[in-house]
């Protein structure tokens, strides 16, 4: 480098630079919110464009240290905390077995759009938009916490849990709304959006999500766990971001959560109006009832819970 003659090619000093960078990473791995402005200028990124990946990293890590507490909870909560926990693990490994099939198409049935829920919504590209809506109600979590709203025209707004009484102090129902945040895939059942900030329409007040710090206290609202029955009809039916069917709003108001397993089993036994029956375990508060169903039929046709067994080797193969 020292005499002036010497030249590099492109290729080379595209990995000199990228040896660069990684050498700086392993030696320094706290950054100021100046350093890393100045490095998203530097690479072409727009503060904007900065400031929402890092809201949107917020809400994941929210959600992450949501969902090892709810664990943590619901296992110390004895028999009903195990047969929520067992419904929580079926979801996680579900979940998880699609995201490692990336491009796994869901059934036709859930992801046709000839009555979308939100007539001409705006193409989202992974990236942030917002809706309005009137607020049915509150969509709670196995603590019986309210994690989200369910809007009177089908969309159903995720939020963090440990800002759920912020949330309920400013928003409640029949309230007017204004939801920025990620849209997920829109389906004849409903649609997901993760809510990055909500506005009361009326007071203009507005309430984004951010991480715990320090972690939350418990929830206020007197919650316990117990065993629940009960039956009615349909009234929504609810999905994850990727638009599987995992839970719906009975008529009377009470939330059933299931697996997503179980909701591509519920695809074809779904006609209108369903009649549902269901007993499993949850919460029930001021806010609300939820149920982790154990038993579930539709229809009058009971409905498999337990996740299928896939790749098991039967212990002793016959023999050719």
């Amino acid at each position: 480098m020292k005499d002036s003659h010497d030249r590099i090619t492109n290729q080379t000093a595209t990995e000199l630079f990228a040896l660069a960078a990684q050498l700086q990473g392993q030696k320094s791995h706290d950054y100021a919110p100046s350093e890393l402005v100045q490095a998203a200028t530097e690479a072409g990124i727009s503060p904007e464009n900065l400031q929402e990946a890092l809201e949107l990293m917020r809400i994941k890590q929210t959600q992450e240290q949501t969902r090892r507490r709810n664990l943590r909870l619901i296992l110390s909560s004895g028999v009903a905390g195990v047969a929520i926990a067992c419904a929580g693990v079926w979801a996680y490994f579900t979940l998880n077995q699609q995201s490692a099939m990336g491009g796994r198409i869901l059934p036709g049935a859930i992801t046709n759009l000839e009555s979308p829920v939100v007539p001409n919504a705006p193409a989202t590209d992974g990236y942030a938009v917002t809706y309005t809506g009137t607020v049915q109600q509150y969509l709670l979590n196995p603590e019986g916490r309210v994690d989200g709203l369910l809007l009177k025209n089908g969309l159903q707004v995720k939020f963090p849990p440990h800002l759920s009484n912020q949330l309920t102090n400013l928003i409640a129902p029949n309230a007017e709304v204004s939801i920025t945040g990620m849209a997920g895939t829109a389906t004849r059942f409903g649609q997901e959006i993760r809510a990055i900030q909500i506005t009361n329409q009326k007071t203009q007040q507005t309430i984004a999500a951010q991480s715990p710090n320090p972690l939350p206290p418990p929830p206020t609202n007197s919650t316990s766990y117990t065993s629940f029955s009960t039956e009615g009809n349909t009234q929504h039916w609810l999905v994850g971001h990727r638009g599987e069917l995992n839970g719906l709003i009975l008529s009377s108001g009470v939330e059933v959560n299931f697996p997503p397993h179980v909701g591509e089993q519920l695809v074809s036994m779904i006609q209108g109006n369903d009649k549902v029956q269901v007993q499993g375990f949850g919460s029930r508060n001021t806010y609300g009832q939820v149920i982790e169903a154990t038993q579930l039929t539709v229809n009058g046709q009971n409905v498999a819970l337990a996740p299928p067994a896939v790749g098991i080797a039967p212990l002793h193969p016959k023999k050719p």
